[in-house]
């Protein structure tokens, strides 16, 4: 897929990731890896539903701005992700309600259900660390070196997904929204 392509997809994947209630207005990031050492990132501190592909950040992964403005704060864990792991072509970073409050609950998402864990694979879940920082993104690239890793719960703070397209990893944080949701109701009920 060319760079063009690629910033277009961004913009849709993220405005769908904002539809769907995964990320606030001014929360979350996504990125696409391009050829080579480069990414393509949303930039920090814009709205959603402004983001156009001209918007989009082309970084390197050791953080050098190649073009564009200035790249999301999570650019840290995007480019350790991409280094850890080259299948992984897209990265999706959301604050879904339901994970929050599933593991604000002290309760883990249930994979059991229908297809869940073809669509999934497998989380890691990391402690709460403040983000954008080093230490963020070393524990979130250390969880998805293994290479059966999708999706790694931040405690109190959101969710990373990957992908070999960027559907894949909207698809995987949607799936696990949902199950967050299925798990938060059914220990509603049977309490």
């Amino acid at each position: 897929m060319n760079e063009a392509s690629l910033r277009r997809i961004i913009v849709e994947i993220f405005r769908l990731a904002y539809a769907r209630r995964l990320v606030d207005l001014l929360g979350g990031n996504a990125s696409a890896r391009l050829g080579g050492d480069e990414v393509l990132i949303t930039p920090t501190s814009m709205p959603k539903t402004l983001i156009k592909p001209q918007s989009i950040v082309k970084i390197k992964l050791d953080g050098t701005i190649v073009s564009g403005g200035n790249p999301s704060s999570e650019w840290r864990m995007h480019v350790g992700i991409y280094r850890v792991r080259d299948d992984v072509k897209f990265i999706l970073h959301t604050h879904p309600p339901n994970i929050l409050a599933l593991t604000r609950a002290g309760l883990k998402v249930d994979l059991s259900f229908s297809e869940a864990i073809s669509y999934v694979g497998e989380i890691a879940e990391v402690p709460y660390l403040k983000p954008g920082s080093a230490e963020l993104a070393d524990a979130v690239a250390r969880a998805v070196s293994k290479k059966n890793i999708t999706a790694v719960i931040l405690r109190n703070h959101g969710l990373v997904t990957v992908g070999s397209t960027p559907y894949e990893a909207l698809n995987r944080a949607e799936v696990l929204e949902n199950l967050a949701y299925i798990t938060l109701l059914s220990n509603c009920l049977t309490r």
